[in-house]
């Protein structure tokens, strides 16, 4: 800048003033008023104003009016706030030290450019509100707050952008830096170089840099270029400091000036060391923080925090315990449970288990071990589970997947049977603790757990075998029965067909033949009328046409169920559009009860002619597949036509003293035509 950083404040004289004003003060509370100005100056000409231990209380009241004020100097007088002074636009040097200022505003000072030295100590200034001395239209390079009563310093009063000579709150009673505008710094911008001095200052923790808009404290070093003097401070070395330290080892000298006068005053151990020292010896690992109980720490054990090593010891050890602890406290580490020493009889899964690196559970009454934990802790570096009481019941296969050299198994004794054989194979390949684990066997007692298999294993080998057998049945017999019910279900229309005990009884039957088919095929419709219906009525079948026999404004779906009802034998006669017509086909209505009644009714019957000779593939409906499929279908052939001889065998028996009621000629008028008016009848019953 300017003037050199090397200067006192006191020192900083600026642009040389070439004229002087004088005050006069107008009431006895300490107003005043600029009366008077050299009279040798010009009216451009820069301005100083200087009085000194004076009774002023207030800014002069017209001083406004003299904008090439470059100096003011109301040291040692009674001055309680700072007026509007923006208009002051070339002001340069402030000094109000000596006054009785409680606050300082961030507008106060908001277009002043040009200053560059502000002196506010020896006031009693308890607040500095946000960006009150550092902004984007400030450059002020020297300001003194020192000998206030400040009891905090917001980050953004001393973070500038560029270089600047001195920010001084010395001799305050600052404890913490605060961010009240949670404000996060640029990385691509330099901060500083410059010296911010906080010394003599009752500072107990270590600033929080990561919370003061430096999230990434790794960039702390790059982005700072000032030194921090924090000499006097009453520090307590916590876990608080030392992610600074660490990362500041190699430039610690740089930014922390007078380090090797600030030592550690808590906790004992560190007590009057100096902190450079601590960090040059390689003892950051001892900079640690106590949990309470309000932050989680489980009742009767001990929580400490260790950033150094990243970890969270949790020491429960003689803690009264016969549970793992239901909760710890929250931590981005890892952390060390030990919970030795306490009446513990089962391992039970946890969700912090899963960010345990070691746990300790020895001289416990250990007698279950929950797989479900030995999952949650595979990446685990430490498993105790020495010296405990009585014998576990079972443990876990797949605690043989943990790392071999994390386990500590010295003196255990477990319950073993044919189910534990693999123990003695992983306690050979593992070669650790392996002659101290004991197994406790209902035939042998106490035995070496490394000897089991050869001792006991044959016995296992004949039951294993025994169980595999019976195994290997219950599979089949699975496989059977789940096969057997995929075969039914698929061909379940078919085995009611093929297990159906069919009777014989015409007496209460009124028809013996319904026939039913696609009455919009002309050449199936022509061999109905002019060859199967003649037949029948000359065999005397009793048989019921609806194209012949259904009379216009007769049709109704309940009177083909009730003619249905009262006929022996369905005949169907299975073209390609049966039950493929548009809409719901009167067919399908009769298929349907016509099943139904086969179906409950032994005495009923189904004859089913193949007229279009398709395949079993081409026929959709399930239950009309299922009589292709086993052949109980007449074939109709093109050249000979089906056997009449044989529909004749299929029908059976005749009705008996009852008169069949039907009309049995087709009108001449009607041949031909009939089954299209039939038809559209049957059209509309379905849309009414």
């Amino acid at each position: 800048g300017l003037y050199g950083c090397h200067l006192e404040m006191s020192e900083v004289t600026g642009t040389l003033p070439k004229g002087n004003i004088e005050l006069e003060y107008i009431s006895l509370d300490g107003k005043s008023e600029v009366m008077i100005v050299d009279p040798n100056a010009k009216e451009n000409d820069s301005l100083q104003l200087i009085h000194e231990y004076g009774v002023m209380a207030y800014f002069p009241a017209n001083i406004c009016k003299y904008t090439t004020i470059v100096k003011i100097d109301l040291s040692e007088n009674k001055i309680r706030y700072i007026s509007n002074i923006s208009c002051l636009i070339n002001l340069e040097i402030l000094n109000l030290k000596g006054n009785e200022l409680r606050s300082l505003s961030n507008t106060t000072f908001m277009h002043l450019k040009q200053l560059i030295s502000l002196d506010l100590s020896e006031n009693k200034i308890m607040e500095i509100e946000p960006y009150a001395v550092v902004g984007p239209n400030l450059n002020i390079s020297y300001m003194n707050a020192s000998n206030n009563n400040l009891p905090s310093v917001d980050i953004t009063n001393i973070v500038m952008s560029g270089p600047f000579c001195i920010r001084d709150f010395s001799n305050n009673q600052v404890s913490k830096l605060t961010n009240l505008l949670d404000i996060v710094f640029d990385t691509n911008k330099t901060y500083g170089p410059g010296i911010v001095t906080l010394k003599d200052n009752p500072f107990l923790t270590w600033p929080e840099f990561d919370k003061l808009g430096f999230p990434n404290l790794s960039e702390l070093g790059a982005l700072f270029h000032f030194n921090l003097n924090f000499k006097g401070a009453n520090f307590t070395c916590d876990c608080k400091m030392e992610p600074f330290l660490s990362l500041a080892e190699d430039v610690i000298n740089k930014i922390w000036t007078n380090v090797h006068d600030v030592n550690c005053t808590n906790p004992p151990n560190l007590k009057d060391i100096s902190i450079v020292n601590l960090t040059r010896n390689g003892r950051l690992d001892e900079f640690v923080c106590p949990i309470d109980a309000e932050s989680g720490c489980p009742p009767k054990c001990n929580c400490t925090e260790q950033p150094k090593k990243s970890r969270l010891i949790v020491d429960c050890q003689e803690a009264d315990l016969n549970v793992l602890p239901d909760h710890l406290p929250k931590t981005s580490f890892s952390y060390e449970l030990n919970v030795c020493n306490n009446t513990i009889a089962a391992l039970d899964a946890r969700d912090y288990l899963q960010n345990v690196s070691v746990l300790k559970i020895c001289n416990n009454d250990l007698q279950r071990i929950d797989v479900a934990a030995i999952d949650l802790i595979k990446n685990i570096s430490n498993l105790s589970l020495a010296n405990n009481r009585g014998f576990i019941t079972s443990l876990p296969r797949s605690i043989q997947y943990l790392p071999g050299d994390s386990l500590d198994l010295r003196n255990l004794v477990l319950f073993c049977d044919c189910d534990t054989v693999w123990l003695s194979e992983w306690l050979k390949f593992r070669q650790v603790d392996s002659d101290t684990v004991y197994c406790h066997t209902e035939s042998y007692g106490l035995l070496k757990a490394i000897d089991f298999k050869h001792v006991h294993g044959d016995k296992c080998q004949a039951k294993d075998s025994t169980t595999m057998i019976l195994s290997i049945c219950l599979a089949v017999v699975s496989i059977l029965i789940v096969t057997t019910a995929l075969i039914s279900y698929n061909f379940r229309y078919e085995l009611i067909i093929m297990l159906r005990t069919q009777h014989y009884s015409c007496y209460k039957f009124k028809y013996d033949v319904y026939i039913s088919c696609d009455e919009n095929n002309n050449r199936l419709r022509v061999w109905v009328k002019e060859t199967l219906v003649p037949y029948l009525d000359k065999c005397g079948y009793c048989c019921y046409l609806p194209m012949r026999d259904c009379l216009p404004g007769d049709i109704s779906e309940e009177d083909a169920h009730n003619v249905l009802h009262d006929s022996r034998c369905f005949l169907v006669i299975l073209s390609t559009n049966y039950l493929c017509q548009h809409g719901r086909p009167r067919t399908e209505i009769e298929w349907n009860y016509a099943w139904n009644l086969y179906v409950r009714d032994q005495n009923r019957k189904i004859i089913m002619i193949n007229f279009d000779y398709l395949p079993a593939s081409r026929v959709e409906p399930r239950k009309i597949k299922a009589f292709v499929r086993l052949g109980k279908v007449l074939d109709f052939s093109n050249r000979d036509g089906v056997h009449l001889n044989e529909i004749d065998q299929a029908i059976g028996k005749k009705t008996q003293n009852r008169q069949c009621v039907p009309n049995r000629v087709f009108p001449a008028d009607l041949i031909g035509q009939r089954s299209s008016v039939n038809i559209e009848l049957c059209v509309l019953y379905e849309h009414l």
